[in-house]
């Protein structure tokens, strides 16, 4: 359905339609909701995002915030690295008008019939974008959520008259999602990782620079271990601690000064996070040994 799914979002833009893009609070999710807002943004939509809160509202969309945004005038509501077994809250969206596009890479939802056989059950979007999809012809199944976002923009800026190099710059993100979601390094996730560490290790963006420097390896060449174990960590920490936002709008950060004093709050947090993490080991060792 990209075809389909960039079609209605180039129109929503032509139309000035208010979008959201609805993200998740793990780094592919933070990462995907970069790089379709700042995508947009470049295509001149009239756009916001939301990342929904671990604690209070849970994975994927939340149905009494759903209703909020929509209330709030949402038109066209986005997913990324979520969506695809959000039946009921789509068709709430739907039945209240909005038009749904999804953008994700978990397994489709299914149910078992009597004879043992798997029957998917797609949400009823005007788009679905997740290459897991039986009948999706994309021979590459392993992207992680940002992957598909950054290949949907492709498509979106060919459609907006956008020059290609202008989208490979999300490359950067995709990779950094790659590591952090864990997918396999294979194929297209290994050629992204390469092009997108090169990229990183002489990145434009502010607060990605501030972050490097808070956790000091600003000195180092940056390899797939200083993001899955140091860089990456740091961005999950917000969504674990905090408000997954301030990971975003640390990327999104244009002020060096801002940007160190976000970077320096993420850090606290992951060193927050693995405090508390060392601290549950050792309660569980006791337990056990008592």
């Amino acid at each position: 359905d990209i075809d389909k799914g960039t079609e209605i979002i180039k129109k929503a833009i032509n139309a000035h339609k208010s979008i959201v893009i609805y993200g998740d609070y793990d780094a592919d999710g933070i990462l995907s909701t970069y790089i379709l807002y700042l995508a947009l943004k470049r295509c001149g939509a009239v756009v916001n995002y939301y990342i929904p809160d671990r604690e209070s509202e849970g994975y994927g969309i939340n149905m009494d915030r759903l209703k909020t945004l929509h209330q709030e005038g949402c038109e066209v509501l986005l997913t990324c690295d979520n969506g695809i077994s959000a039946i009921n809250e789509i068709k709430f969206a739907k039945d209240h008008g909005m038009s749904v596009v999804i953008t994700d890479h978990h397994e489709v939802p299914f149910i078992e019939d009597e004879d043992g056989n798997h029957i998917n059950i797609l949400p009823e979007a005007d788009a679905i974008i997740d290459n897991k999809q039986d009948d999706c012809q994309y021979p590459f199944k392993q992207l992680c959520g940002a992957g598909v976002a950054y290949k949907f923009v492709t498509v979106l800026y060919k459609k907006m008259e956008i020059p290609k190099e202008e989208s490979n710059q999300f490359i950067e993100y995709a990779a950094i999602a790659t590591i952090c979601d864990i997918v396999d390094i294979l194929n297209e996730n290994r050629i992204i990782t390469k092009i997108g560490l090169e990229m990183l290790n002489n990145t434009n963006n502010i607060g990605l620079k501030a972050l490097i420097k808070a956790v000091g390896i600003d000195n180092k060449k940056i390899k797939s271990y200083h993001i899955g174990f140091i860089i990456g960590p740091c961005i999950n920490a917000t969504g674990r601690l905090d408000k997954a936002d301030l990971s975003l709008e640390l990327l999104l950060c244009e002020d060096s000064l801002k940007a160190d004093m976000i970077a320096a709050q993420l850090k606290e947090l992951n060193e927050k996070r693995q405090e508390l993490t060392e601290k549950g080991v050792i309660d569980a060792c006791r337990i056990i040994e008592s």
